[in-house]
């Protein structure tokens, strides 16, 4: 899965509404990726691989700078976000099997945790915390959210941890 911002003045996070045809999460909002191939030599490859099948994205227009916490969803997949500055612009070019959109999301909407809505999901009979944001008539939630959030955390915590007069500057 691959966590792409564009490198913009104003940074903008990439992301992509599912094809609703899929049999697996049809029309939800995500993050451009997918499986791992036999050929996939790590996590990276496979995150720059799919965003270009899915959506066009040039490899070399993208620098990867980590990595979020993986997670394993209530679906049973494990994902691991790989992060990733992206040189803009971009035309992006849609694999209409997978994608039926590109949008982007502000990071000054994205990164700020009080945008989030808390909520409960129950799937067999278990219950899951969810956050959801809401962005131009695009509902973001499940793990897509969750992995905004772990980004929003870590982004809290390194301004908690950095030089007092640099605090205010982010």
């Amino acid at each position: 899965m691959l966590v792409p911002i564009l490198d913009l003045d104003e940074p903008e996070l990439v992301l992509t509404r599912r094809a609703e045809h899929l049999p697996h999460h049809p029309g939800q909002v995500s993050f451009p990726g997918g499986a791992a191939e036999d050929d996939d030599v790590s996590a990276v490859q496979t995150a720059l691989r799919e965003a270009n099948e899915e959506i066009g994205l040039p490899v070399d227009a993208a620098l990867p700078i980590g990595f979020l916490d993986r997670m394993d969803t209530v679906s049973d997949y494990r994902v691991l976000p790989v992060v990733a500055l992206v040189r803009a612009p971009v035309d992006w070019v849609i694999n209409e099997r997978e994608v039926s959109e590109v949008f982007t999301v502000p990071a000054s909407v994205a990164f700020i945790r009080d945008n989030y809505e808390p909520g409960i999901y129950e799937r067999d009979g278990r219950s899951y915390r969810v956050w959801t944001l809401h962005w131009n008539g695009h509902r973001i939630w499940g793990v897509t959210a969750a992995m905004l959030m772990n980004l929003v955390l870590r982004l809290e915590k390194a301004r908690e941890n950095a030089d007092p007069a640099l605090r205010h500057s982010a």
